[in-house]
C-alpha cells in the first residue's frame, strides 16, 4: 500500500516536468522551422509538422485550459496545414507566430 502511495505521488509530481519538456521540444521545433537558410524536404516538413502538432495537442491537454496553450495549438495547426500544402513561407510564418506562446508557457 505504501509503494502505491509513493508511486501516485511521484506520478503527479512528474506530470509538470513532462509538460515542460513538451514545451521545450516544441520550442526547438518551431525555432528550427523558422530557419530560411536551409532547404527542408517536403517529407521532413510533414514529419516535423506532425510532431509539432502532437506536442501542441499534449500541451493543451496538460495545461489546464491556459489561453496561451490554445493559441499555441492554433498556430501549430496552421503551421502544419501550410507545411502539408507545400507553403514553406506560411509554415515558417506560423512557427514564428507560435513562439511567443511557447515562451509564455515555458515560464
Amino acid at each position: 500500500m505504501m509503494k502505491t502511495r509513493i508511486a501516485v505521488i511521484l506520478f503527479f509530481a512528474a506530470v509538470p516536468i513532462f509538460a515542460q519538456d513538451d514545451v521545450s521540444r516544441l520550442s526547438a521545433i518551431l525555432l528550427d522551422s523558422q530557419n530560411s537558410k536551409v532547404t527542408i524536404s517536403a517529407d521532413a516538413w510533414r514529419v516535423t509538422a506532425n510532431e509539432a502538432n502532437a506536442l501542441a495537442n499534449r500541451i493543451v491537454k496538460n495545461s489546464g485550459g491556459k489561453k496561451a496553450a490554445k493559441d499555441l495549438q492554433m498556430h501549430v495547426k496552421e503551421m502544419r496545414k501550410a507545411a502539408l500544402s507545400g507553403d514553406v513561407a506560411g509554415a515558417q510564418s506560423h512557427a514564428s507566430e507560435a513562439m511567443p506562446f511557447a515562451y509564455q508557457l515555458a515560464r
